[in-house]
Formats: C-alpha cells, sequence, structure tokens
C-alpha cells in the first residue's frame, strides 16, 4: 500500500514507494490519461522550517520543474509535469527502467577505462544540452548517472541546477547544495555554478568509475572540503586510457580547466578499440567487473562516436531511487524481484558522520512480527544456495517478538521491515535510500538488496580484504567474521579500528530473509561503549522483522 493519495491530480493512480528522502517521496505511477508509466515525486518539506525558508523550498522546486522541463534529450531523464494539489506539491517524471553508475561501481568493481570513456561521452551529452539551455546540472556524480536496461545513459536529478540568468537558487542567501566528493573547488569556496564547474563534476564522477572511490576520499564532509581546497586529488592508479581526461578536468583553476570540446576529444581517444586493446590499459580490478565489448562490435569509423553501451552495465528490471543529498528531485524506477545483489559492502574509514551504504531498497510491503529472529550462534545448517531455502527463520517463539523497552519505538520503514529503535534516536536516509539511526554516540544503518549473497562469510572476508588493502579501517582489530544463525544465511563482521576521536567497534551483520531479499545491519558505538550497547543490538536484532 502506498501512504498518501491514491491519485494525483486525478490522474496519476500512484503504485509502489520507490524510495524516500529528506525532502522527497518517489512512486512508480500510472498516467491514466496517456497509459503509461511514470514517476511521480511528492515534494515533502521538513516541519522545522521557518516560513521563509519553506518559501525557499517551495522556489526551488518550481525552479527544478523549469530546469529540468528546458530539457529534451534522449540524455536526460524528462519532466513531463508539475502539479499542487491540495498543498502538497507533485513532479511528475520520465520513468527509466535502470540501475545507478553508484550500484555499478559498488557491486561490479571498479570499471574498464575504455567503458567508463564511452559511458563519459554519454554524460557530456547531456551536460552539453544543458549548458545550451543555460541550466547548470551542479549535482554530477556516479548516484545521478542511470545506466538504462536498454543501453541508456542519463543524467538525473536537477534538482539542484540553476538556471542562467535566474536568481532565485544563486543568491549569497542560499545554502550551497551538491555532494562534497564531487563538488569544484569554486562552488565549494563561493558557491559558483559555472559550466566548468559541471565538467570537474564529471570529471570526479569518471574517476570513481576506474578507481572504485572519488579523488577526494575523507572521513566526513568537513575534511573533504578541506582537502578539496588544499590537496591535490589522490593519484589515480586505474585510469589508465582515461588519464589524460581526468588530469585536464581535475583542474582547480577553472580558467585552466580543459573545456566540453577537449573534454570530447580526449573521451573518443580513451573510448576507441585502439586505446582499449593498447598498452598503459589496466587489467580488469576483480571478478564482476562489467566485460569488455561483445565480439564482434564494428568498431567505430574514424572521428566517430564508438559503439554505446548497451548491455553491458544493464540489469534487467533494476530498481533505483537515486536520492539527491538535499532531497530537492528524484529519479526512479520500477523494482523487479528478479533482480539478485550482494548484502550491503561496509565503506571505508565510518565515523558517526561517515557509516556504510549499500545497496538501494526494494518496493515497501507491509511486515509480519511472525519472522523476528533469534540471533544466537554460528550454525552450520543453514542453506548454501537459493534452492535451499526452505528453512523457516530461526525465532525463540514462532510469532513472538521481545518486550519493547520504555525509550524505544517499532519503527515501520515505508519499504517494509520494521524493528525496534530508541525512540529520541535521529532518522535519516542518505542518498543511497540507506536508512540512519543516530543518539548517543552511536548509529546504527540497515540497507537492503534484492540480491541475496549466499556464501555471506565469504562476502565479508572479501570485503574485508579490499577495504584493508584500500587503507581504510585504521588501527583495524578483527574480532571475527562468522555464520550465525539468524533468517535463512547470516554472517557477523565485527572489529575494531581508531575514528577520529576514539576507539570504534562496529558490527556488521548481512542476512537473507528470502530468495529475493537481504538486508545489512551497520552498528557502530565507541569501544568502551560496546559491552553496554551490545545488549541493545541483540534487541534490534530480535526485534527485526523483514517485508513478507
Amino acid at each position: 500500500m502506498t501512504a498518501g493519495p491514491v491519485e494525483v491530480a486525478g490522474r496519476y493512480r500512484l503504485g509502489e514507494t520507490l524510495g524516500a528522502g529528506g525532502m522527497g517521496r518517489v512512486w512508480v505511477a500510472r498516467d491514466e490519461i496517456l497509459q503509461r508509466d511514470v514517476a511521480v515525486k511528492e515534494i515533502l518539506l521538513p516541519p522545522d522550517l521557518v516560513e521563509g525558508e519553506r518559501d525557499s523550498v517551495h522556489r526551488r522546486t518550481v525552479q527544478e520543474a523549469r530546469a529540468a522541463a528546458q530539457l529534451s534529450h534522449p540524455n536526460v531523464a524528462q519532466v513531463y509535469d508539475v502539479i499542487e494539489d491540495d498543498g502538497r506539491a507533485w513532479i511528475v517524471m520520465e520513468y527509466v527502467p535502470s540501475r545507478s553508475l553508484q550500484e555499478a561501481i559498488r557491486d561490479d568493481g571498479p570499471l574498464d577505462p575504455h567503458d567508463v570513456a564511452v559511458l563519459g561521452l554519454e554524460v557530456l551529452d547531456a551536460l552539453e544540452a544543458a549548458h545550451r539551455a543555460g541550466v547548470r546540472h551542479r549535482d554530477v556524480k556516479p548516484a545521478n548517472v542511470l545506466l538504462g536496461d536498454d543501453g541508456r545513459v542519463v543524467l538525473t536529478d536537477f534538482g539542484i541546477a540553476s538556471i542562467e540568468g535566474d536568481s532565485v537558487i544563486t543568491t549569497s542567501h542560499e545554502p550551497v547544495l551538491g555532494s562534497p566528493s564531487y563538488m569544484s573547488p569554486e562552488r565549494a569556496k563561493d558557491g559558483k555554478a559555472l559550466e566548468a564547474s559541471d565538467l570537474w563534476s564529471l570529471g570526479a564522477t569518471l574517476y570513481a568509475a576506474v578507481e572504485g572511490r572519488p579523488p577526494y576520499k575523507r572521513a566526513n564532509a568537513m575534511a573533504t572540503l578541506t582537502a578539496l581546497a588544499t590537496e591535490e586529488p589522490d593519484p589515480a592508479t586505474r585510469a589508465g586510457v582515461l588519464q589524460p581526461v581526468l588530469d585536464g578536468l581535475l583542474v582547480k583553476d577553472p580558467a585552466q580547466r580543459i573545456g566540453a570540446a577537449e573534454t570530447r576529444r580526449r573521451l573518443l581517444d580513451a573510448a576507441s578499440p585502439a586505446a582499449s586493446s593498447g598498452a598503459g590499459t589496466p587489467p580488469a580490478a576483480a571478478a564482476g567487473t562489467p566485460p569488455a565489448a561483445a565480439a564482434g562490435t564494428p568498431p567505430a569509423a574514424a572521428g566517430s562516436r564508438p559503439h554505446r553501451l548497451r548491455r553491458r552495465y544493464a540489469v534487467t528490471g533494476a530498481t533505483l531511487a537515486a536520492l539527491l543529498a538535499g532531497g530537492v528531485a528524484v529519479w526512479a524506477t520500477r523494482p523487479d524481484e528478479r533482480r539478485v545483489v550482494s548484502p550491503p559492502p561496509p565503506v571505508s574509514a565510518p565515523s558517526q558522520a561517515s557509516t556504510p551504504s549499500v545497496t538501494p531498497s526494494a518496493a515497501p510491503s507491509s511486515a509480519a512480527p511472525s519472522a523476528a529472529p533469534s540471533s544466537a550462534a554460528p550454525s552450520s545448517a543453514a542453506p548454501s544456495s537459493p534452492a535451499a531455502t526452505s528453512r523457516a527463520p530461526s525465532s525463540p517463539a514462532a510469532g513472538a517478538l521481545p518486550p519493547k523497552p520504555a525509550g524505544w519505538r517499532d519503527w515501520t520503514d515505508p519499504t517494509g521491515f520494521k524493528v525496534y529503535v530508541p525512540a529520541g534516536w535521529k532518522h535519516s536516509i542518505d542518498e543511497d535510500g540507506m536508512v540512519y539511526f543516530r543518539g548517543d554516540g552511536r548509529t546504527i544503518g540497515i540497507d537492503q538488496t534484492t540480491k541475496p549473497q549466499w556464501d555471506p562469510v565469504a562476502d565479508w572476508e572479501g570485503k574485508r580484504d579490499a577495504r584493508r588493502a584500500a587503507g581504510d579501517f585504521p588501527g583495524y582489530k578483527e574480532i571475527h567474521i562468522k555464520e550465525v544463525t539468524y533468517f535463512r544465511k547470516a554472517a557477523d563482521w565485527e572489529f575494531t579500528f581508531n575514528g577520529s576521536a576514539s576507539r570504534r567497534h562496529v558490527n556488521n551483520r548481512g542476512v537473507v530473509t528470502s530468495n529475493h531479499q537481504a538486508y545489512g545491519f551497520w552498528f557502530e558505538t565507541a569501544d568502551s561503549d560496546w559491552s553496554d550497547a551490545r545488549a541493545d543490538l541483540q534487541l534490534i536484532f530480535a526485534s527485526f522483522r523483514p517485508k513478507p
């Protein structure tokens, strides 16, 4: 069931909820007049905004629609309609079956430089179309690049875009919105949104695609902005033929940065068949990296656009809710239960301000208390493949829930799961759809995927090795990675590391709850607090009920 009216403006029939962020919720909907699927976003304003701020946000919403609706280009998702109905604002958008570049990097690892160059040409097309219309995107990043099931590459989330000559968003009284890891130095310094600023962000996005991380990867936003202002980008080690593109785009002075024409020339060089087979191109990072172009693909003619990506990065029916960090715009796709992705990986060196993100959430549904599990010791009886999943979830007493202590609430998430959480803790959702609860120096992160990993122990071991090799988790000390009895299949990765202010203690749990559903739990606290915090973690595990 959806939360909200069944229809919007008597025309758009709401279906599944696809995602929610700080300022919006998105549904897949049916346009009853044109008989087509669309994505509909309701703008939700935080209740603590003062009147002037609410007016400003409302103007931003209208600005978003004006900016995106001007653009008609195959690499830009289209805005169809803007509606104000009974005091609520809605944006009707093109529905794009896809997954994001962010998901591709997370699920498949760093991508091949030649393939990234091809993708970069598509994103550059979108930016040039926007710039011709006087529109600056201002938040180009992997989460806002959709890899369509049909091979189409789509740049989304023009929600913080600015229109040339319009002062609504460019006044000095407005905050600078965007993602610090992909923000240009001039935007971070004084809020300037230039065409060159979007090109910097394109460079940072391409860097992340080949390196698996952005060029400035720090523990928190403030540290990232400081590095952006004072340091050069971290050296790229996997860029190969893409290195000249990154060298030209990631230049701090926008006057010295290469423009769109030179960016296109360098991308064409990197994307050419000769470059893809030449010296200097590093090997694929690991199993799961998207393969090269299919055999038989003809070479591009001299000076022409190389072949498009097509299904190389596509996942048929994949779920996407690419949420803008500031919450002003969202583009989403319809979930498909056929899609299957591994349980959540940890992020590097998390702290209270930087915690793990995993695969975006699936469509919502009500959860049943009968799934309440046990978090007991390791078990060797869990199934090893999706076919062996007839075993019921572990439970101390089928249908029973632990008593809810005073000061706790039974949280019902829009995506369908339920869990006990402390009532006073702050709730948030990151741009990838991961749900967080923070308070008392502790953090709970819950994410989910429709592609279970049926060997969670091996999955955690692989994530551990990769993160430690990348220099994450300073002072890392492993407590264990072990299988635990919890629902269909589960494993815990417990460790400590040196945080910015204290020794931190983390328990990561990956759990398969059905053939098509898995969850990841990140629980972090000060190491000195672990003994007291552990009881709370066990209560969270015991009270968790996945979507059915």
